[in-house]
């Protein structure tokens, strides 16, 4: 919002000192909105919806209008008060491996790599984002070593794969589900199930660390993977929290059809992490299997979603002292300290000492070993 100078202020400082170079895209009040401007799916119920998440909607496909007005290949959006470690270089790197694996086409072949099958400890009473995808949550995890998949160093032109082949890279969120496909006898791994896992991540913190609000429940990643293990994989169990994501040409074009002309009904968030769980129905006289054919050669306009996403997350909301934002209170009402969930060496935490010039050792770990 044009009025929150604190957090442009903030979040203008904590780029300068990690040589990030933001745009700012100015907030809207929902209150300016007038009713006609609504899409027509969902009309009745996102007019009864309060100011604050109306503002956050139209922001949101403010700035995917942008993307397609300016014919960006791709771009990263980001809330303003979100926050990164300062080891940002090294996360993305190890992102960008998973994402050209995950992304790519045609679909690798995973029949010659080693995968490890584990019993999901991902529970329906409390997992907040349950009822994303159409599928239940899965019994079974299949987890792959992104060492072993990745080949060499991606194209420095596509570092996070081809911008034709994603939609949306999930990299900042205050919650996940891991990967869900449909329920078969028999099980094929693939990139729509497979979780690559980058284990003794020194930027992760420990698994009783790993939960999105104090109060809440930890995230299955605590006790699904070895301790300070860092997971990416397919966002087709849905996620929550527009914290920070990267759209691509194509990803922005639909999401801007779909949620600005289309239909909106819901909190920006959980209406993304539903259109990346679900699917698009197959073109007239496609049938299933003539879709999954088209979808193996990756040929254009085929009704998959590519969304990937990490767990932990890579970016995530800063809890400033008296910080609440223009859509609810800190942290969603939830927060009482100041903190940011899930960054160990985090930007804003240390940015005092970031603009003297310090590190090292002076840096605060706010999630110690």
């Amino acid at each position: 919002m044009p009025s929150r100078t604190d957090r442009r202020d903030a979040i203008s400082l904590a780029a300068a000192v990690t040589d990030l170079n933001v745009e700012f895209i100015e907030g809207v009040g929902g209150d300016s909105i007038p009713e006609a401007a609504f899409p027509p799916g969902g009309s009745t119920e996102s007019i009864k919806l309060s100011k604050g998440i109306k503002g956050s909607w139209r922001s949101h496909m403010n700035a995917l209008h942008e993307i397609v007005h300016q014919n960006l290949s791709s771009a990263l959006i980001f809330e303003d008060d979100v926050d990164w470690d300062i080891r940002l270089r090294y996360q993305l790197d190890t992102f960008s491996s998973s994402s050209h694996f995950l992304t790519q086409k045609p679909d690798p072949d995973l029949s010659g790599h080693q995968i490890e099958s584990t019993v999901n400890p991902e529970e329906p009473d409390k997992s907040i984002h349950n009822d994303s995808s159409p599928y239940p949550i899965s019994e079974a995890l299949h987890s792959l070593l992104l060492s072993s998949a990745s080949s060499g160093r991606p194209d420095i032109s596509r570092p996070y794969g081809d911008p034709a082949d994603w939609d949306v890279l999930w990299l900042g969120h205050c919650g996940a589900g891991f990967p869900r496909s449909p329920p078969t006898s028999e099980v094929e791994h693939t990139v729509q199930n497979v979780i690559l896992t980058n284990p003794s991540d020194h930027t992760v913190p420990l698994p009783k660390y790993l939960r999105a609000h104090p109060f809440g429940p930890l995230d299955a990643l605590a006790t699904s993977h070895s301790p300070k293990t860092r997971v990416y994989h397919r966002a087709s169990g849905g996620a929550l929290c527009t914290v920070a994501y990267a759209v691509s040409q194509r990803g922005a074009r639909r999401l801007l059809h779909e949620f600005g002309v289309k239909r909106w009904s819901r909190i920006c968030d959980v209406e993304m992490g539903d259109w990346c769980a679900g699917s698009d129905s197959p073109p007239p006289g496609n049938s299933s299997s003539e879709r999954r054919r088209l979808n193996e050669r990756g040929k254009p306009g085929t009704s998959e979603r590519v969304c990937v996403t990490v767990q932990p997350p890579i970016f995530a909301h800063h809890h400033p002292p008296g910080g609440e934002s223009n859509i609810g209170g800190v942290g969603g009402g939830y927060a009482r300290t100041v903190e940011t969930k899930y960054v160990r060496l985090s930007v804003r935490m240390n940015l005092e000492a970031l603009l003297r010039g310090e590190g090292g050792e002076v840096l605060v770990d706010q999630w110690p070993d």
